[in-house]
């Protein structure tokens, strides 16, 4: 079922849409730290408050595109016309240097804007992230534009309840909520701030009783980074992800079918083979008349499958036989055997789940194997824990 772009709006719906993004910012609270949720978020906040962190310089164009190379932002100083180009980054990245002087080669070669901008002085090269690897010093020191090039390193704090910018020894307010802070109340009315088109024709047609819990849900999901929120064209699916290729990173998807409302998440698997991040897709059977959303809710079975979730092949009293994918793992999983089944013979989905429960990397001591053999087979059955190992796993398999 291929999801939405922009581009299936009508063209005053895709303007709303735009509109909502533009005005709908926010930042994320994941890992003890805050952040802008995209790099999108990031460039919009430094472009509104151009001229409060930089008021030496001009900024001329934003994305400016030359020679398959695109500078976030093209600008100059005002004293002197020296050209500026500004890379901005929303996570460490190790390759800040040389994509800054691929940028100022095309810049040189096209010269952009040369009636404002004077190319005769050097092209001073400006990182600004959240933090900097140490390969960007040493690619710094080995070229030949040390001179020109800066790093600015930003943090975001929380004071009085609000947000605050740090930069070069200054601090700006950011005026967009925060999502996913710990024991914090989501209102309803808060989570709409960033709906855009798309979900909001999902959400209607979600029945009533879930909508509230789908929407602090979903105000979960997209506090996580890099998420991307992805409906199907006929508002009966969404996903979270990086995108919707069978190689892209997931962490949970949304049907909404005559069948009823199902919650899949990608979760610890089972594999025969050695893969690094042992994942896969499950949809979760609750118990009778229990709400797809709401973290209370109990979990009878976990299904490991590709597809949709056909409840005729649930397993009963009648037919314990247990059906296995490709790599191993058991197609129908009661709630309180999944550990159990995900990690049996396979020591890549054992070390990844000690890791996201107990945040113990190898070698393993023997105190957690008696733990761990005590609790496998006594796994959570609420909805809430799963909701939580999703998570867990998803910020596991970005680093």
């Amino acid at each position: 079922m291929p999801y939405l772009k922009a581009k299936n709006l009508t063209v005053s719906s895709k303007r709303l849409n735009d509109e909502l993004e533009k005005v709908n910012p926010h930042l994320i609270y994941v890992g003890c730290k805050i952040n802008f949720q995209s790099e999108l978020h990031l460039e919009d906040y430094i472009e509104d408050n151009f001229q409060k962190i930089f008021p030496d310089l001009a900024l001329v164009k934003r994305q400016h595109t030359i020679k398959m190379q695109r500078c976030d932002l093209l600008c100059f100083t005002k004293s002197g016309k020296q050209p500026v180009i500004i890379e901005l980054k929303n996570e460490e990245d190790r390759g800040l240097v040389s994509q800054l002087t691929r940028y100022r080669k095309a810049i040189l070669q096209e010269q952009p804007f040369s009636d404002i901008i004077d190319y005769s002085l050097p092209v001073k090269l400006i990182a600004v992230a959240p933090a900097f690897h140490e390969d960007n010093y040493t690619d710094k020191e080995a070229s030949k534009f040390e001179d020109d090039i800066c790093f600015h390193e930003f943090t975001i704090k929380i004071h009085e309840n609000s947000a605050k910018f740090q930069i070069c020894s200054k601090t700006y307010d950011i005026p967009y909520p925060i999502l996913g802070l710990p024991e914090s109340q989501t209102s309803f009315e808060l989570s709409q701030i960033s709906l855009s088109i798309f979900i909001r024709n999902f959400i209607s047609n979600l029945p009533l009783e879930y909508r509230q819990d789908f929407t602090a849900l979903r105000t979960l999901l997209m506090a996580q980074p890099k998420v991307k929120e992805m409906v199907s064209s006929t508002y009966r699916k969404v996903l979270y992800a990086i995108g919707e290729g069978e190689n892209h990173k997931k962490l949970a998807e949304i049907t909404n079918t005559s069948k009823g409302v199902i919650l899949f998440l990608w979760l610890p698997t089972h594999v025969k083979t050695n893969i690094k991040i042992p994942v896969a897709r499950f949809g979760l059977v609750l118990a009778k008349d229990n709400n797809p959303f709401s973290e209370k809710s109990i979990v009878e079975w976990l299904v490991c499958t590709k597809t949709n979730v056909n409840l005729k092949n649930q397993p009963n009293n009648n037919n314990l036989g247990l059906s296995f994918n490709r790599h191993g793992m058991a197609l129908w999983t009661k709630a309180n055997q999944y550990l159990f089944q995900a990690s049996l013979g396979s020591q890549n989905t054992f070390q990844l789940l000690i890791y996201l429960l107990k945040g113990i990397k190898p070698p393993i001591d023997e105190e957690t194997f008696t733990w761990w053999n005590s609790y496998k087979s006594k796994t959570p059955e609420n909805l809430g824990w799963y909701i939580d190992l999703a998570i867990k796993t998803w910020n596991y398999s970005l680093k």
